[in-house]
């Protein structure tokens, strides 16, 4: 397993994606420290408050918008490569199976998830330094790392989209921008859903745990009229389990079937 996890790094490392990830990060908190430094920024009480508000922009927004989009383009890339490069007989001769294969591919998808969530986390905490005061560090970059899980395992449902249909880049990429819209779109009407339906909705349900989270730890005011949807951490993982185990196990049907075995 640990010779196919560098194979599928050494993919992406070719393609120079690796860093394409880390630069995407910064997209949201290097724009957001200096819309911060505009007058508006004096409605927070004191610097810790604006700082509060400033990274849970740059994971609520910046990580929950952009990560669903690279996991599911970097999905394209790892399994679009042996169809692009008519490679699949070459792989029936190796004693590789199609699960190993994907189990590979997906660990890939975790790795890179917990860099972009941890790379943002990082570049808030260095660029909020400069605008406000800094706090609860070693929370902060646990709770990145656990958003970086939580999200790429909620967008693996999006990951068998993209493998069933098997198209172009392109058509991948709208997928994935659809799934996001899709996603806050939820969020924005998350008074007017019933409680199922937002737990059984990946992102949304992130979003629902990460307000719960951040309040618990006096980061966030409060969570307000939703504090009847927020899910426990043991409920969130559950959840996300159950979601991640039947999409890897569809992956893996169509990848079988694509290997025609």
């Amino acid at each position: 397993m640990l010779k196919l996890l560098i194979c599928e790094f050494s993919k992406l490392k070719r393609k120079k994606f690796i860093l394409l990830v880390v630069l995407s990060a910064f997209l949201f908190p290097v724009p957001l420290t200096i819309m911060m430094t505009t007058p508006q920024a004096g409605q927070y009480d004191s610097k810790i408050d604006l700082f509060n508000a400033y990274f849970q922009f740059v994971m609520g927004y910046g990580v929950e918008l952009l990560l669903p989009c690279m996991i599911g383009v970097i999905a394209a890339m790892l399994f679009f490569m042996e169809r692009d490069n008519d490679t699949f007989k070459n792989l029936r001769t190796i004693p590789i199976t199609s699960t190993q294969m994907v189990l590979a591919k997906i660990i890939m998808l975790f790795f890179f998830g917990i860099i972009f969530s941890l790379t943002s986390a990082v570049i808030s905490i260095i660029c909020g330094g400069i605008i406000a005061e800094v706090s609860s560090i070693a929370y902060r970059l646990f709770f990145a790392l656990e958003m970086g899980i939580f999200i790429t395992a909620g967008t693996l449902p999006l990951v068998v989209l993209v493998v069933f249909f098997s198209r172009t880049y392109v058509f991948s990429i709208l997928l994935c921008v659809f799934y996001s819209v899709l996603s806050l779109t939820a969020e924005s009407s998350f008074g007017a859903l019933p409680k199922l339906m937002c737990w059984l909705m990946p992102i949304p349900l992130t979003t629902l745990w990460s307000a719960g989270n951040l309040t618990s730890h006096g980061t966030m005011d409060g969570v307000g009229m939703l504090e009847n949807l927020i899910p426990t951490t043991f409920q969130t993982i559950a959840i996300l389990t159950v979601i991640a185990l039947l999409s890897v196990i569809l992956i893996n049907y169509m990848y079988k079937k694509r290997r025609g075995e």
